[in-house]
């Protein structure tokens, strides 16, 4: 098949542990994919990068995403902007609206509620503009969202949908796209070091995913309950433990993410939550670094280094000492992305179930950002045409299992959407 359209892709930060696996997956369509921009502050590591991958699509440049003019010019010179500068509570809102002042169609993998709310009032900027703004488009939310849609669609009325996500040792992972450059390799001779989560940073430094967290921890966050939207404190423990239908139940706590505020504009639904299960312990390392920052002990980012060097030791000690109690808190538990919805079904009460069984290569970085390199890919084949400012529930609401049929390749061989999900159904 033959497109009409060849990209000049822009990636924001693309030399991260995130914008290298969407990288990764943008390469793999060599005829849609004219040239691919490594932008970034430091750009030592963007020019390392290049280097490191066998391609001539992509050249380095830098760009400091505060000036915003100098921003404006760069994102003009190119077709498509994918965004993964994080964190995004920082940076999100600016650069979309460098992106709505260029004129040129941008994606993200937003993960912060409040910036979420601020870049949805510029829904109509980005429509006059003439621009599909496609935020949120990771895993959580992202997966969680589309996931949700596939689990509503099985029921005539929606009550609650719990979206979820947390540390599992029952997901299976997919291939390795092959240009994807490991953090362990990236991080050799740059003067980084691989920490929680399978991300990189310069030494002694939090990355962003683990400052993130930690902002969503120091203040009231958003839920959706009884029809409206209202504010509990985060690490907040769920009234009754994750009941995900075949496995067993779990610890959870409220955490502050986006899919409270986006998905109720999607969906009709009474109550929409977001819980996190990471276990008692890894909870408790989290609360303890939260209260520090609150006390003004630490700052994010110290808190965030602490809180990742505690849970590598936690990892340490769970996997490779086998400490029994530790696995406890894992073993038997979901995946690492599941949703729940609960309501009616030809007037019986159901509860629906919908986790990803087999996930992208990666760990986070392959959940979060092979989404994102697909649905860029999706953008410039055509496939998403609507403008504005866009949630993954507005975009896949009337097909979700196009999304997982495409990412399915990378969860496994001869996988398809059908095949990379967990769907259960019971009565209550």
């Amino acid at each position: 098949m033959r497109y009409e359209k060849n990209m000049k892709v822009l990636a924001l930060g693309g030399s991260g542990d995130m914008g290298r696996m969407a990288i990764a997956v943008m390469l793999d369509f060599p005829d849609l994919v004219t040239s691919i921009t490594i932008a970034d502050k430091n750009y030592e590591n963007a020019k390392a990068f290049v280097g490191m991958v066998d391609s001539d699509k992509l050249s380095a440049v830098e760009i400091d995403v505060t000036e915003h003019d100098k921003l404006v010019k760069l994102i003009s010179d190119h077709d498509l902007v994918v965004n993964t500068v994080g964190p995004f509570y920082k940076f999100e809102v600016p650069i979309l609206e460098a992106a709505i002042e260029a004129k040129k169609d941008y994606l993200d993998i937003s993960d912060d509620w409040k910036p979420t709310l601020d870049s949805l009032e510029l829904d109509e900027k980005a429509k006059n503009a003439g621009i599909s703004a496609i935020i949120g488009m990771g895993a959580s939310p992202g997966i969680t969202n589309i996931m949700a849609v596939q689990a509503c669609s099985k029921l005539d009325e929606i009550d609650e949908i719990i979206t979820a996500f947390g540390y599992s040792l029952e997901t299976k992972a997919g291939r390795k796209p092959k240009y994807y450059i490991k953090p362990e390799k990236f991080a050799k001779n740059l003067n980084l070091e691989v920490g929680a989560m399978e991300g990189t940073a310069p030494k002694g430094k939090a990355n962003a995913a683990l400052m993130h967290l930690l902002k969503a921890t120091i203040e009231k966050i958003p839920t959706f309950k009884d029809g409206k939207r209202i504010e509990i404190d985060p690490l907040t423990e769920t009234e009754t433990r994750y009941e995900f239908p075949g496995f067993k139940d779990m610890y959870t706590v409220h955490l502050g993410h986006p899919e409270p505020v986006t998905l109720p504009r999607t969906i009709k639904a009474n109550t929409v939550s977001l819980v996190m299960y990471v276990g008692e312990t890894a909870t408790e390392i989290t609360r303890k670094y939260s209260q520090k920052i609150k006390n003004k002990e630490l700052t994010i980012e110290e808190g965030g280094y602490a809180v990742g060097k505690e849970w590598d030791e936690l990892g340490k000690q769970t996997l490779q000492v086998r400490d029994q109690e530790m696995l406890n808190q894992y073993l038997g538990g979901p995946p690492v992305l599941s949703v729940i919805a609960i309501g009616t079904k030809d007037g019986k009460r159901k509860k629906i179930g919908v986790a990803l069984a087999h996930e992208p290569f990666g760990g986070m970085p392959g959940e979060t950002s092979i989404p994102l390199g697909i649905v860029t890919i999706m953008v410039i084949e055509g496939k998403i045409t609507q403008k504005g400012v866009l949630t993954p529930e507005e975009i896949f609401k009337d097909n979700p299992m196009e999304f997982f049929n495409r990412i399915a390749p990378y969860c496994g061989r001869n996988l398809t959407g059908k095949d990379i999900l967990i769907e259960r159904e019971e009565d209550i």
